[in-house]
């Protein structure tokens, strides 16, 4: 048996938290209406609530490195100092890790003139170039970075006294509906908007000990999440020949 959720003709910022939960009431056939909101609810509309919020989570979970996670950052250097933390330096409220690849550098004042691509290093291979000896004191444009244990990011080498762009791409953290007008951010394809339901329908089949739910909703879900990911994933590279 494969479920089907109402298709009802919805815009991008149409599956709100509050419309999410309605379908799936809708689609497992729990008693009772609505709900009206999400906010402040007991017994059985909370539980579908929480269930969609959940899968939500789970969903942004599955892959780290989705393409609708994705988001640029810009910060500029500062004279002699080679860390810089993603909160406190580049001012990001939603980070989770950096592209790696994705990284370059300009002179401020040169305004992408001078631009290069910054390759990414080992952080042990970073600390035995330019944290170690005299390569802590000297000062130049940086042309290669590193990623530190906390996630903070490393130049080299050290910035000297002229200001440097560095742009490039970080993937944000998972994140929790909180109102009943949230929906997932402008980047998730609306058209995998129901690989959220059919997730929920699957914790709330588990919780009626409903295996029949479970296993058409898991049809469903894994059928959706495979194309979402054919699509939302970096493409698969290839290493070096082995000959």
């Amino acid at each position: 048996m494969t479920i089907l959720v109402n298709n009802t003709s919805t815009s991008s910022g149409s599956h709100t938290w509050l419309f999410l939960t309605q379908q799936l009431r809708q689609e497992v056939g729990a008693s009772g209406s609505g709900p009206l909101t999400c906010q402040n609810q007991t017994g059985e509309s909370k539980r579908l609530a929480d269930w969609i919020n959940a899968a939500w989570m789970e969903v942004q979970q599955i892959h780290a490195d989705w393409d609708w996670l994705r988001k640029s950052f810009s910060f500029t250097t500062v004279a002699q100092q080679p860390n810089y933390i993603a909160t406190t330096s580049v001012g990001l409220t939603d980070f989770a890790n950096w592209k790696k690849n994705s990284f370059r550098a300009y002179t401020t004042s040169q305004n992408y003139a001078d631009e290069m691509i910054m390759p990414w290093i080992d952080y042990e291979e970073y600390r035995n170039l330019y944290q170690y000896g005299n390569m802590r004191t000297t000062y130049n444009r940086p042309v290669t970075f590193s990623i530190g244990p906390l996630k903070d990011i490393w130049l080299g080498a050290i910035p000297d006294g002229t200001g440097y762009t560095i742009v490039g791409d970080y993937y944000s953290a998972p994140s929790q509906f909180v109102n009943d007008t949230d929906t997932p951010p402008a980047a998730f394809p609306d058209r995998f908007w129901k690989l959220i339901v059919f997730k929920a329908m699957m914790l709330y089949a588990t919780y009626e000990e409903n295996q029949s739910l479970y296993a058409a909703a898991s049809i469903d879900y894994n059928r959706m999440l495979s194309r979402m990911e054919y699509d939302e994933l970096p493409p698969i590279g290839y290493g070096a020949s082995l000959a």
